[in-house]
């Protein structure tokens, strides 16, 4: 949509966390659910800067101007320019991030953009790529409400966020995925979510003390091994949970049910602050994970849960769909997390510790600018 809008002034930024230690994992899916999960989100996470300037002459096209511009510093990827394909913008052309691409996108969809105004989006992340803990929802939740809150001064709710982000990942760009990510970016702090029928999901905010949130800051470490990939196993226990007449059909299906049922006793404990129960909860999901598929839960995620668990750690969780690469959330006992940290370094001197803390809000913008 172009014509009239907001003129160039000045930019909005918008900060969106990620998330670990997601209990019910699996369940948030199209063949997973009905389920529930529990999330923790955490930060720093995603940031997104969006400007609206006069048209950036070195981008501009033979035929005008290129109505947004996308910079990726982190990825090394020149500034480059999108605009509508021949089916508008619901298939914009590309510079390789579809994601980024269909997130403005979808917002372009609807609100107005001055003729003479490029809108120019440039995204960071504080947590590398491939790390299972949500990046990629996380960074589309946040480019959504960054160009919402340029173009229409933040029309959009967090729910409404959440699942127009859903709606890119999987109905615009066609990857599998689950709704809880796009939920804990946009909702923040932790949660319990239930799915069913699916997308639909029924969120149901958690407090937690303050305390609570100080133990967490204190005891909690993510260890990211590296990219994930583990498509193969994906695709096995997408048959295996699909299919009618097997073993591995009643296993996968019985798996499902428990993590389901760990992400309610997930939410109590930490509601309740008793953090040694919460992480006895991390470790069921975990197995309950590996019995879903073994393959889940990797050398790498068993060679560190084994030193945390020689150095006394009272919990542990693969994030997200496990596999190869991604990464481990460990609840370090109450003594802190120093004898961990020393642990999982000398484990995996390749590895890379997060410094993630507790986020108590989701879709944070600042420098909002008046609405035209």
């Amino acid at each position: 949509m172009s014509g009239v809008g907001p003129g160039p002034g000045p930019g909005v930024v918008v900060t969106a966390p990620v998330r670990v230690a997601d209990v019910g994992g699996w369940t948030d899916t199209w063949f997973g659910s009905p389920g529930r999960v529990c999330h923790l989100a955490v930060g720093p996470g995603v940031e997104v800067e969006v400007e609206l300037t006069a048209p950036v002459r070195s981008l501009i096209t033979e035929g005008g101007r290129w109505p947004a511009i996308v910079a990726l510093p982190s990825t090394g990827t020149p500034a480059y320019g999108i605009g509508p394909g021949p089916a508008g913008w619901a298939a914009p052309t590309t510079g390789g991030h579809p994601l980024v691409e269909h997130a403005i996108g979808i917002v372009l969809e609807r609100v107005a953009l001055a003729d003479d105004v490029t809108v120019s989006v440039t995204v960071r992340s504080e947590v590398p790529p491939g790390a299972s803990l949500g990046t990629s929802a996380s960074v589309v939740v946040a480019v959504i409400a960054a160009v919402d809150a340029a173009l229409a001064g933040g029309s959009l709710l967090p729910h409404e966020v959440a699942h127009l982000a859903h709606q890119v990942e999987t109905e615009r760009v066609g990857r599998q995925a689950g709704v809880q990510d796009q939920w804990a970016a946009a909702m923040g702090g932790c949660g319990l979510l239930a799915i069913g029928p699916y997308p639909d999901v029924r969120h149901e905010p958690i407090p937690l003390s303050d305390r609570t949130l100080e133990e967490l800051d204190q005891r909690l470490i993510t260890v990211v091994f590296g990219p994930h990939d583990s498509s193969l196993v994906h695709a096995e226990v997408i048959n295996a949970v699909v299919g009618c007449s097997t073993i591995e059909h009643d296993r996968a299906r019985t798996a499902l049910s428990r993590l389901s049922a760990l992400a309610g006793d997930a939410a109590a404990a930490l509601a309740d602050g008793s953090l040694d129960q919460w992480g006895e909860v991390l470790v069921a999901s975990t197995e309950a994970q590996r019995a879903l598929h073994p393959g889940l839960v990797g050398e790498a995620h068993q060679v560190a849960i084994d030193a945390a668990r020689r150095v006394g750690a009272v919990g542990w969780k693969v994030n997200g769909a496990g596999g190869d690469g991604g990464s481990l959330t460990v609840l370090a006992g109450p003594s802190g997390s120093a004898a961990l940290r020393a642990a999982l370094r000398a484990a995996g001197p390749d590895w890379n510790l997060l410094d993630l803390r507790p986020a108590t809000g989701g879709i944070r913008i600042a420098g909002r600018p008046p609405s035209a």
